[in-house]
């Protein structure tokens, strides 16, 4: 029903980077100095809330699947890219790559999804304790990967965020979104996860995030339909409380590399009844340009 729109999306979403900045009234409150920034993990924590990194930054992100050791006859390891091209607008690639480990049977190797995303923040809106923004995300399965690493289908997600930053809890802000998931076939084959929609659906997401310095709690609620844009009403839930840690650059000898450890619980609701799962992974972002810097400070 939605895939003929698909194309208005992804135009109305890339123009909005042509928009000026919207900016605090006069009468406003002046905005505070600084916010912490919270990566967007995978698997952990899915809000794709309405921040950059600094503007120019370019990140190289890499993250391996350690559990499938024991549980898979493939390692996955993920790689990407995330440019803040300014103040205002991002985008990233990533590829999700698998091969024997040899510790069981034989899977093979090779690249068994892409995933591409923009997103553009207006700052300070729609009043300064608030950040918004508009995304757009698309995961395409491609090759031919083990039959459970992907559910085979692309995904095109535009989304739009809104989060608010809480002064008299600095530490504490909250969140909510909404997002259209529009599901199509691919080439690659695949299997579905427990509770995951097999067709289009609209999702509500609500949540919220408490930074304790190195250590960020999380947590998300999402209400999933299919209702209101397909003929198969099929009603989903998730509760994902989670939390990441930022490891202290003493404890990597001050390395650039910014690792992040996270732990969660996810239990969900659906079609396939109650599920309660658990959820680790470790993550590690390198800044280019902090590399870069580094080397020219070197050959000083």
């Amino acid at each position: 029903m939605f895939r003929p729109y698909i194309p208005l999306l992804a135009f109305a979403l890339a123009g909005v980077s042509g928009r000026a900045q919207m900016v605090p009234g006069p009468d406003e409150p002046a905005p505070p100095a600084a916010r912490p920034f919270f990566s967007r993990v995978s698997g952990l924590f899915s809000g794709d809330l309405p921040q950059l990194d600094s503007p120019g930054a370019v990140k190289f992100i890499l993250r391996a699947h350690f559990g499938d050791l024991v549980r898979r006859d493939y390692l996955r390891v993920d790689t990407g890219l995330r440019w803040a091209l300014d103040e205002d607008f991002e985008v990233s690639g990533e590829a999700d790559t698998f091969f024997t480990h040899g510790l069981r049977g034989s899977a093979g190797y090779g690249i068994g999804k892409f995933r591409f995303g923009s997103k553009y923040v207006f700052e300070r809106w729609p009043t300064a304790d608030y950040e918004t923004s508009l995304g757009l995300n698309l995961d395409l399965p491609v090759g031919h990967p083990p039959l459970d690493m992907t559910d085979g289908h692309n995904h095109v997600t535009p989304t739009v965020v809104v989060q608010h930053f809480w002064t008299s809890i600095p530490r504490l802000s909250t969140f909510a979104g909404l997002g259209v998931d529009v599901v199509s076939d691919s080439s690659a084959r695949g299997t579905w996860g427990t509770n995951q929609p097999h067709d289009d659906t609209l999702s509500f997401t609500t949540g919220g995030v408490y930074d304790a310095g190195q250590l960020k709690w999380t947590l998300t609620g999402i209400y999933a339909t299919s209702a209101l844009i397909t003929n198969h009403p099929t009603p989903y839930y998730l509760l994902q409380p989670g939390l990441l840690w930022y490891v202290p650059k003493k404890l990597t000898f001050h390395a650039k590399t910014q690792w992040i450890v996270g732990l969660n619980a996810n239990a969900s609701w659906g079609p396939d009844g109650f599920d309660l799962s658990l959820g680790s992974r470790v993550r590690a972002e390198i800044t280019f340009r902090q590399v870069m810097d580094k080397l020219r400070a070197s050959t000083r």
